[in-house]
């Protein structure tokens, strides 16, 4: 099961519960997949490719300038609630076929380098490789060893998943709050000075700055807890990620971030894709699951699509990490790079 899905299911994970999960969903899937209910809860296989970075840069080519809205305060206005890049989202960083009903085919998030690829180093890819094996679901490179589930699993969140999910932006003289399902984050944009590198947090340290239209946050002092996505792409404590935030036009976010970390990787890579607002975009169609938007199912206005709903990972969340370490999967502490 998708690193997405792991976000979206608060259940405890029994032995029988997952065969009447694995029925449900083999009976759904016979008789729902060729109409659109079924679009609402899986993918279906012969979905087109969903355009993540190489789309996008081409789209975003095209764009004419856009000069953005001011606050008050004479920097760009960003503020209100910003979608996610839609798709499966973070289950699968990289350029991929379909998978099963939760990952279908999707264009790799990675914008540079140009093959879409994380540049790691060969130590760091023979760990991810390593990481990727023990994930014990029969995904591609995978074996039956069971060694790490997906830290989203646990219902932990961390930094960049947490730009990835919709958010709402508000601005106030100085900083930038920007509010989500799984939590929030305060970016001052005054100059002020850094916190000691010894403090490490799952979401990290973000200092924020205006280039131009630009808002540029860097986040430093992870913990190297997280994966960017549940393959096992990893970062660690050394990573410093470098945010980019700009108005493409009056309804979307151009969404860039840079990962730089030496100990990791052969070169700083970067991510791009964009943030929408509700309701508007190439797939916009009022409907709140993206998969729906595939599989056709009917148009309708959604009364709640201005709105972020709490992420319910938390209710019983303790029983299914236990059915985990019950399955024989450790807890990822970070990667440590060799000296």
């Amino acid at each position: 099961m998708s690193h997405r899905m792991g976000h979206r299911i608060s259940t405890t994970i029994t032995a029988p519960t997952v065969a009447f999960m694995t029925l449900a969903v083999a009976l759904m899937v016979f008789f729902l997949a060729p109409g659109p209910a079924a679009g609402q809860a899986f993918w279906r296989e012969d979905a087109p490719k969903i355009p993540m970075a190489p789309t996008w840069l081409a789209e975003k080519a095209l764009l004419p300038p856009y000069s953005p809205p001011r606050t008050p305060e004479g920097v760009p206005d960003l503020q209100g609630v910003w979608g996610d890049p839609g798709g499966d989202g973070l289950s699968y960083l990289e350029d991929h076929e379909y998978v099963d009903i939760t990952t279908p085919a999707q264009e790799t998030f990675v914008s540079d380098p140009p093959d879409g690829k994380v540049p790691y180093t060969p130590w760091a890819m023979a760990r991810r490789n390593e990481i990727l094996a023990g994930l014990g679901r029969g995904w591609p490179g995978e074996s039956d060893q069971r060694l790490y589930a997906s830290p989203g699993s646990y219902c932990l969140y961390y930094m960049p998943d947490f730009s990835f999910e919709e958010v709402e932006i508000i601005q106030q003289s100085g900083t930038v709050i920007m509010l989500g399902a799984t939590g929030y984050r305060v970016i001052p944009t005054d100059g002020r000075a850094p916190v000691s590198e010894n403090a490490k947090f799952w979401y990290g340290i973000s200092r924020g700055r205006w280039e131009g239209d630009t808002l540029v946050v860097e986040v430093t002092n992870l913990n190297g807890k997280g994966w960017f996505d549940s393959t096992g792409h990893f970062f660690s404590e050394n990573t410093r990620m470098i945010e980019r935030w700009k108005l493409a036009d009056a309804n979307t976010i151009d969404y860039e971030v840079t990962i730089e970390d030496p100990t990791i990787y052969a070169r700083p890579w970067k991510i791009n894709f964009p943030k929408r607002r509700p309701g508007t975009g190439p797939q916009a169609s009022g409907v709140r699951i993206p998969s729906a938007v595939t599989a056709g199912a009917p148009r309708f206005e959604d009364p709640y699509a201005g709105e972020y709903w709490e992420v319910a990972c938390y209710e019983g969340n303790a029983p299914s990490a236990a059915s985990l370490r019950a399955l024989g999967f450790q807890w990822f502490r970070g990667i440590t790079p060799p000296p």
